[in-house]
């Protein structure tokens, strides 16, 4: 699980839900004063600034009553503004019935005796009180101008125009909402520490409950949670601590039966594969993947029609629906053709018998075992011909020596070489038998020294020469240009026995006037040997097969020839117990190489 960030931890939520519920109660308190502290000012304002305006008619009505206008100096109306007008930073101007400017209050004295052209002059002339709020384009401050008309009676003897400055007292607003806002921000202060320090009174336990459900995630069972409190916290953290001792003893418990049970899937030379309801794979050990050539990650979550190429309708299905018995399919696993058992076993559920909850398939790969009965079928078979050939031969000609024929010495004779070169063949096929059982039971020890090769080869050639002339076909030795062939560490009969098989086999397979060569060059810690004949060679699809035993290419030119068909595998035998290699190279009426490799050996003693 990924860390949560500071800004989505419940922390941070009630720290924030907390600065959020002051200030919004700060500033609904906040607005509600402001308003109603900006109210009171302005209307005290406009109370003073009317109550001055009105006491200053009422005492300037006698300087602009037109009778006794003239007997009042200019500096007495000038001192009775400046005396009863008390309000600081206003103007007042005394505009007689004409509009004309009589006296100002402002330094600036260059419009007195001028006619004002102010809109709000002309309406109180009219006898209409004027009052508004406007700004001063000079300083750009908010000023109050009023209009009040002069009047005795109906008559209306002049006007007074005020102008004054509510600076001041937005002024004064402005500090007020200053220390408003300090008080806010050092409310939100205080309440952000006192959040932080409620909060974590919550949030630390239920970190610590978080820590230990990641430790348990991950398999950590031995952490436990620190109580802090004995409220539903500090109980939920104590109930965890308990969940973690008993989800640790049951997980032990578990893992016990599970290592069991893995050591016994583990060890098994089956394969086994476990199925849900669905037939999907839910379990596969290891012998099942190497035998069906799947990883477990690609198996598990297949069905098991598709892993093996089931068909749904057919008998092969019907064993899956059924959950029993066993099918042998032929698989192609890594180019090779393999044979696969598998015995399918329903599991029943725990509450519900009737009810299948999945599949137990057993993998055993056959291929071997049946190859293993074929085999043994097909030698049983082949000594069985084999042997009744000669003994057919032995029999009839027996029973024409019981009839009379012995009588006759001429027949009699050449009666009596047929029988001996039939036990002599016979008893041929007997050793090679013995001799492959022997290999087969590890029992044929081989007697290993130094071997001179070239001196080996000459001993071939005298004993071929005879039967190379009589064939008409010419046998070469070859060797490496100008490099003395190694000692070989090998038995010297085996060798012997190795060679005259090849050589037999190649004059027998080759046309009169042909050539074979008997060719020997060292590689690395081995030499090989090779057998080259330009005989009739053997067909592609026989060279697989070529080394087992009974196995002939043309089957009744070998008997002719008086062949047992076990040569080859003799070989091969003989040369693998030296712990060398074999293989055979040919192409149908070209010829045939033969190719084996025997240990080299650099012991100074030779066995001739």
């Amino acid at each position: 699980m990924g860390r949560v960030r500071f800004f989505q931890t419940v922390q941070w939520k009630v720290v924030v839900l907390y600065l959020l519920l002051i200030l919004i109660a700060m500033q609904v308190i906040g607005a509600y004063f402001i308003r109603t502290a900006e109210a009171y000012y302005v209307n005290n304002f406009n109370d003073t600034l009317n109550t001055q305006a009105n006491l200053l008619a009422v005492n300037i009505e006698r300087y602009l009553d037109g009778e006794s206008r003239q007997s009042f100096p200019k500096e007495d109306i000038d001192n009775l503004i400046h005396n009863l007008f008390a309000l600081r930073g206003a103007d007042v101007q005394l505009i007689d019935q004409n509009g004309v400017v009589l006296t100002t209050t402002e330094e600036n004295k260059a419009f007195v005796g001028q006619k004002s052209t102010r809109a709000e002059v002309n309406m109180a002339l009219l006898g209409t009180r004027s009052e508004s709020v406007q700004y001063n384009p000079e300083t750009g401050q908010r000023v109050k101008v009023l209009a009040l008309p002069v009047k005795k009676g109906t008559k209306i003897l002049g006007v007074l125009y005020m102008v004054a400055s509510m600076e001041e007292m937005y002024s004064t607003m402005r500090k007020i909402n200053s220390i408003f806002a300090t008080g806010t921000g050092l409310a939100l202060l205080l309440t952000a520490g006192l959040g932080i320090i409620l909060a974590r009174t919550i949030t630390t336990p239920v970190k610590e409950i978080t820590r230990q459900a990641n430790a348990m995630a991950n398999g950590d069972f031995n952490r436990r949670v620190r109580i802090y409190s004995g409220d539903e916290i500090g109980q939920l953290g104590e109930t965890f601590n308990d969940l973690a001792r008993r989800l640790k003893k049951a997980l032990a418990q578990t893992e016990e039966e599970k290592e069991k049970l893995s050591s016994i899937l583990a060890n098994m030379s089956d394969g086994v594969i476990a199925t849900d309801g669905d037939n999907n794979i839910i379990l596969i050990n290891a012998p099942a993947q190497r035998m069906i050539n799947v990883p477990y990650q690609q198996a598990l979550g297949k069905n098991l029609y598709q892993l093996f190429n089931i068909p749904t309708d057919g008998d092969e299905a019907d064993l899956l629906f059924e959950g029993t018995g066993t099918l042998v399919m032929d698989m192609e696993i890594e180019g090779e053709e393999r044979l696969i058992s598998l015995t399918f076993t329903s599991l029943k559920g725990r509450h519900d018998e009737e009810k299948e909850t999945g599949i137990i398939a057993v993998i055993q790969d056959v291929t071997e075992q049946e190859s293993l009965n074929r085999e043994r079928k097909e030698f049983v078979a082949n000594v069985s011909h084999e042997l009744r050939t000669p003994l057919t031969t032995l029999k009839s000609y027996l029973e024409a020596l019981e009839e009379g024929v012995v009588d006759d010495p001429d027949i009699s004779r050449r009666f009596l070489r047929v029988l001996l070169n039939e036990t002599d063949r016979m008893t041929r096929l007997v050793n090679d038998l013995l001799q492959l059982s022997r290999f087969d039971a590890g029992q044929n020890l081989i007697d290993q020294r130094a071997i001179n090769v070239q001196r080996l080869f000459i001993d071939l050639m005298e004993r071929f020469a005879v039967k190379s002339q009589q064939e008409d076909i010419q046998i070469e030795v070859e060797y490496p240009d100008g490099e003395d062939l190694p000692l070989i560490w090998a038995d010297r009969d085996g060798v012997i026995q190795v060679l005259d098989n090849l050589l037999s086999n190649a004059m027998k397979y080759s046309n009169k006037g042909t050539r074979i060569t008997l060719r020997a060059c060292r590689r690395g810690e081995w030499l090989a040997i090779e057998v080259i004949d330009e005989g009739i060679g053997i067909p592609r699809r026989d060279l697989e097969r070529i080394f087992e035993r009974f196995y002939r290419v043309d089957k009744a030119r070998s008997r002719s020839m008086g062949g047992t068909g076990l040569g080859l595998s003799i070989a091969r035998q003989i040369v693998l117990a030296h712990g060398g290699t074999i293989e055979i190279e040919s192409e149908w009426q070209k010829g045939t190489k033969v190719r084996f490799t025997l240990p080299v050996c650099e012991e100074v003693e030779v066995d001739d």
